[in-house]
């Protein structure tokens, strides 16, 4: 059975995403020792990229889909089953910070797909889950996904292409938060219908997603690309005024929410 991590990386007029892609790739290699393949496009991959990749697919993305600070190139997640080259394969956001090797214990405890349901905000312990809508369920999360080929997760990504193709139709039928394409929705719907509209906790990953949300800092605390510790602050605003809180993240995985902060930590 063959390993390896699948990447997803567009650049946009905002952020090079490119560029963050590298530097989880040279993660993944040092802490879970797997392989790492790219799904790309032409303007995104760079003629002077100094990263092997075990294998380079491009692909023209769907830019379709708007921030308010420009263009978010995140469908086309869906083709995840079709394009991956291995048996067994793990996917990750290139914002998702590999800082340890605990994501290797996935292969020894998942069936055949395997997701995130429920986060953590570092510092912000009293955060709620992430609804699909105002009284709707919990979101799924996409940030770290784990599928072995076969057929379950092959209707996953055949659902999520669904989901996306009519988007405003479910977006109505389950009043989302945002209007925005978003894979977690998408995710979360498709493994809904997937499992008859029941919850099968072996589909998840059993512990929190480490998000590092708004009013929040990361700082890399050496030189060192692959070095595990970081320092995290936060500004707790009580009653007008603000008291800075920090904490020091070793040895941890995290996903970072703000995009500039990954690309302080690459270029700090």
């Amino acid at each position: 059975m063959s390993r390896g991590v699948l990447l997803f990386a567009f650049n946009t007029e905002k952020f090079n995403y490119y560029e963050m892609a590298e530097y989880t790739a040279r993660r993944v290699n040092h802490f879970l020792g797997l392989p790492v393949t790219i799904v790309t496009d032409e303007d995104s991959y760079p003629e002077d990229t100094d990263y092997v990749w075990d294998n380079v697919i491009k692909v023209v993305p769907d830019k379709n889909n708007t921030r308010v600070w420009g263009t978010w190139i995140n469908k086309g997640r869906w083709q995840a089953y079709e394009l991956t080259p291995y048996d067994e394969t793990l996917l990750i956001d290139v914002d998702y910070v590999v800082n340890s090797n605990k994501l290797s214990m996935l292969f020894d405890i998942y069936d055949d797909f395997i997701c995130h349901n429920t986060i953590d905000f570092l510092m912000q312990p009293n955060a709620d889950q992430e609804k699909i809508s105002y009284y709707g369920y919990n979101s799924l999360w996409a940030t770290v996904v784990l599928f072995r080929k076969c057929d379950k997760s092959r209707r996953i990504f055949e659902c999520m292409q669904m989901v996306q193709n009519n988007y405003e139709y479910y977006m109505n039928l389950h009043s989302f938060n945002t209007g925005i394409y978003r894979n977690d929705y998408a995710l979360t719907i498709a493994m809904d219908i997937v499992n008859g509209h029941l919850t099968d906790q072996s589909d998840y990953i059993p512990w929190n997603l480490i998000h590092i949300g708004s009013n929040t800092q990361i700082y890399k605390n050496n030189d060192d690309e692959l070095d595990t510790e970081f320092t995290v602050t936060f500004d707790n605003w009580q009653r007008g005024k603000v008291r800075k809180e920090y904490l020091i993240v070793k040895d941890m995985d995290f996903h970072l929410i703000n995009k500039e902060l990954f690309v302080d930590i690459i270029n700090g």
